[in-house]
């Protein structure tokens, strides 16, 4: 299970760069800023859903029960610039945490790796416990350090969303055919 520590500070578009692309006067009012900033949100979200990855730089934690592997695991998200600890929890709740010597990232642009270190085996699960891996996920800090074409595919996706928001019939079901042929090269490719 991954969960999201600390949520992207904000939205991953300049509000006034989408403001922009939409053609809005400026000067928006502040219910209409509202709107923007929840369509770029979301927007955002919906990219980093299709492609498994972090736009913005933030906090994850990973819960495992097992590993798949006992020397090497598959992150659920990318890019992964960093593994801040390691902690096993046992079935009574006591928890330690691993020796950062005892494990390496293995960074990859689709599926970072957390292996043993020295072809050791990871740090076991605890008998009934867990392994939380607490990692720091995402392109960058800010819009510019995400990739054009995913910066382009948030854009039109936002625009689209604030296009159709008065529509109540036939909700948009799919991305659109330029969103999703901005978003494919950033997938991984499952059998």
């Amino acid at each position: 299970m991954l969960s999201e520590l600390e949520p992207a500070p904000w939205a991953p578009i300049p509000l006034a760069e989408l403001a922009a692309h939409l053609r809005l006067p400026e000067g928006l009012e502040e219910q209409e800023r509202g709107a923007l900033e929840l369509y770029a949100r979301a927007a955002g979200a919906a990219v980093e859903g299709m492609t498994g990855k972090a736009l913005i730089s933030r906090k994850f934690t990973w819960t495992v029960t097992r590993w798949r592997d006992a020397f090497s695991a598959p992150l659920p998200i990318a890019p992964v610039s960093w593994i801040d600890a390691v902690t096993m929890l046992d079935a009574e709740g006591g928890w330690q945490a691993a020796d950062p010597s005892t494990y390496v990232l293995v960074p990859s642009a689709h599926r970072p790796r957390i292996e043993g270190a020295r072809g050791r085996a990871l740090p076991a699960v605890p008998v009934g416990g867990r392994i939380e891996v607490e990692l720091t996920a995402g392109f960058g800090e800010d819009w510019n350090a995400i990739p054009a074409d995913l910066r382009q595919a948030v854009m039109l996706l936002a625009a689209q969303y604030y296009e159709q928001r008065q529509v109540t019939a036939d909700p948009v079901r799919e991305a659109p055919y330029g969103v999703e042929a901005l978003v494919a090269r950033h997938r991984e490719i499952r059998l």
